[in-house]
């Protein structure tokens, strides 16, 4: 069986460039590390490095063979389900501490906090902590058991995780308060979110059912960023309507529901192996 930590000196070795970084990086000697590689390579057999001649050689830069290579990209997923395993089981000893949650950032700036008081009060003497990031970067947190359950917009296609629906979402075309809009929306300036939002995905579904083919796209990584830049009269968008009500009311904003607009479920998300705790079955009789 190969050995984790000659593994993971390996690893050090291609990321930093040379034996001697690598040391550096892992508080050990050239010599130290190039022993666990030579053991690596002894044990499968092949040259992972290419080596070069001469006293200098412990300094220069590494160049992986091709087993090398191929090693690297295994060891990532390797590292990966190691990084889980100890995951799973941190998080099911702090589940009678504190309850971890992953949110989209819709569902986490404006669907979740009224459920976080029930949680809390459900559930007395443990903390709730809260993530808030995109929605593929959520469910990369679940599966990787950093968290015990997630609320996103959208339903997870990831077939380690379970999804409930719990809620409707809305969305809603905003431009600036002086902008008419007309049928054509293509010539328009589009704010959008970023790869990995559900609500990119919802703006575009938006744009393929209405033909539109955006000839200038700004990208900003929150549904605040985009809004306050409609306002500012950078461009339009097609926002979650739950985002818009206090711009609408101060005349910041406009909303046009005379255009197409979606509804989408918003999820309750676990993981299949996630232990049915205490916790958890509050978190389920709060959500459900």
């Amino acid at each position: 069986m190969i050995n984790l930590r000659h593994l993971s000196v390996f690893t050090a070795i291609s990321d930093a460039g040379s034996l001697k970084l690598a040391g550096e990086r892992l508080g050990m000697t050239p010599a130290a590390v190039s022993v666990n590689l030579k053991a690596l390579e002894e044990q499968l057999g092949c040259a992972l490095i290419e080596r070069s001649r001469g006293r200098r050689a412990i300094a220069q830069r590494v160049t992986l063979t091709e087993q090398g290579q191929w090693l690297l990209k295994k060891s990532d997923t390797v590292f990966s389900h190691t990084q889980s395993i100890e995951n799973y089981f941190k998080t099911q000893q702090q589940s009678d501490k504190t309850l971890k949650i992953g949110a989209s950032q819709t569902v986490g700036n404006y669907w979740l906090p009224p459920y976080l008081s029930e949680l809390k009060n459900g559930y007395p003497g443990s903390s709730v902590s809260v993530y808030i990031g995109n929605t593929d970067d959520v469910l990369s947190r679940l599966e990787r058991f950093e968290d015990h359950f997630a609320v996103i917009e959208g339903q997870s296609d990831r077939k380690a995780l379970e999804s409930y629906a719990f809620k409707e979402d809305s969305m809603t075309l905003v431009a600036p308060p002086d902008v008419e809009l007309n049928s054509d929306l293509s010539d328009c300036t589009w704010l959008i979110r970023e790869p990995g939002s559900a609500t990119r995905k919802m703006t575009q579904y938006f744009w393929q059912e209405m033909g539109i083919f955006p000839s200038t796209i700004i990208e900003l990584n929150t549904n605040e960023a985009i809004i306050h830049a409609v306002a500012a009269g950078a461009g339009i968008a097609y926002v979650p309507t739950i985002s818009t009500p206090f711009m609408l009311e101060a005349g910041l904003l406009q909303s046009y529901p005379t255009f197409a607009s979606h509804t989408r479920q918003l999820y309750w998300v676990i993981h299949k192996d996630m232990q049915d705790t205490p916790a958890i079955q509050q978190a389920r009789r709060v959500f459900f």
